[in-house]
C-alpha cells in the first residue's frame, strides 16, 4: 500500500511538473532602436497579446543568462543583431524589403515597412479611373525588373515606363522620367527617394504637371499626390500573427508585405493640380477589388 501511495505520488508530481512546463509561455526579446513614445506604445501593444511573453530593450540584446526564446528587432538599423544564431527564431519589423535583400541575412521571416509595388500600381490606376496613364519608375535594384515584368499584365490601363540608374545623376535621370509621363512612381529605394532629392523632384513634378507617388507617408506630406501605407496596429497584427505562426507549426512563415493598409492622399496637392480625387476609402476599395480578383 505505500509503495502504492508514492508512486501515485510520483506519477502526480511528474505530471504536474509536466503541465506547469507545457504552460510556460515563450520569451519574445523585442530590441527597438530608440527610447520614444511612439515605439513604447508599439512595444506594449506587441506585448499585449495572450500568446508570448515579451523582454524589451534598446538597441542590444540580452545576455545569454537572460535570452528568451524568439528575437524581433525594429528597423534596418538593428539587421546586424539577426547574426545571432542561438534564438529559436528570429523575425524582423519594420524594416525596408530592398535593406531587406541587400542585407543577405537568412533564416528570418520580415514583416516589411513599404508596401508591394502591385499596391501602389492598383492606387495609381483608381486614381485615374482605369483610364490610359503613362507611368515612369526609376530604380536601382534589379528587382523592380522581375516584379514588374511579373504584374504588369494586371494593369492593361498604365503604359510603363522603366529606367535603371546608377549612382550618379540621380536626379537628372528622375526629371528625364517626369517629363515624359503623366505620374512618377517612387520605389522604396532609400538611396534614391530620401530627403536630399525629394524637394528637387517635386519641384520638377509639379513644373510639368506631373504626379507623384510617394513611397511613404512622410512624401505626401512633403508635396506628393498620395501613397499607400499602413499604420503601428496594422503592423502589431501582422507581427504577432506571424510569431502565433512558427509558434503552432515550429516553421517560420514567409517574409510579407503588411496584410492591411490605408490610402493618404494631398487633397492640396490634387486641387492645385486642378485634378478631382475619389475618397481615400473609396480608392483602398477599389485596390482591395484589384487583390481578391
Amino acid at each position: 500500500m505505500i509503495k502504492l501511495f508514492y508512486g501515485i505520488l510520483i506519477t502526480t508530481l511528474l505530471l504536474t511538473s509536466t503541465l506547469a512546463s507545457s504552460d510556460e509561455k515563450i520569451i519574445v526579446d523585442l530590441v527597438l532602436p530608440a527610447k520614444n513614445v511612439s515605439l513604447d506604445s508599439l512595444s506594449a501593444k506587441i506585448t499585449n497579446n495572450p500568446h508570448f511573453s515579451v523582454h524589451s530593450y534598446t538597441n542590444i540584446l540580452p545576455d545569454d543568462e537572460n535570452r528568451g526564446d524568439i528575437l524581433i528587432i525594429v528597423s534596418e538599423k538593428l539587421l546586424p543583431l539577426l547574426n545571432n544564431e542561438n534564438y529559436k527564431a528570429k523575425f524582423a519589423l519594420y524594416v525596408n524589403s530592398n535593406e531587406f535583400r541587400k542585407s543577405h541575412i537568412s533564416n528570418t521571416s520580415t514583416l516589411y515597412s513599404d508596401q508591394p509595388i502591385s499596391r501602389q500600381l492598383s492606387l495609381i490606376k483608381a486614381i485615374f479611373e482605369n483610364k490610359p496613364t503613362q507611368l515612369g519608375i526609376v530604380y536601382k535594384d534589379i528587382y523592380y525588373e522581375s516584379a514588374l515584368e511579373n504584374i504588369s499584365k494586371n494593369f492593361q490601363s498604365l503604359s510603363i515606363h522603366t529606367k535603371k540608374i546608377g549612382e550618379t545623376n540621380l536626379v537628372r535621370d528622375i526629371n528625364k522620367i517626369i517629363q515624359k509621363n503623366d505620374v512618377l512612381l517612387s520605389t522604396s529605394e532609400n538611396d534614391i527617394y530620401n530627403s536630399k532629392t525629394i524637394r528637387s523632384i517635386l519641384l520638377s513634378s509639379y513644373r510639368h504637371q506631373t504626379l507623384v507617388i510617394g513611397p511613404n507617408e512622410g512624401f505626401v506630406l512633403a508635396g506628393a499626390l498620395g501613397t499607400v501605407l499602413s499604420t503601428p496596429d496594422q503592423y502589431v497584427i501582422d507581427i504577432v500573427s506571424m510569431v502565433n505562426s512558427y509558434i503552432k507549426t515550429k516553421e517560420l512563415p514567409p517574409s510579407q508585405y503588411p496584410n492591411s493598409f490605408n490610402v493618404k492622399i494631398n487633397y492640396s496637392v490634387a486641387e492645385s493640380l486642378g485634378l478631382s480625387i475619389p475618397k481615400e476609402e473609396e480608392l483602398k476599395n477599389h485596390i482591395l477589388k484589384d487583390e481578391f480578383e
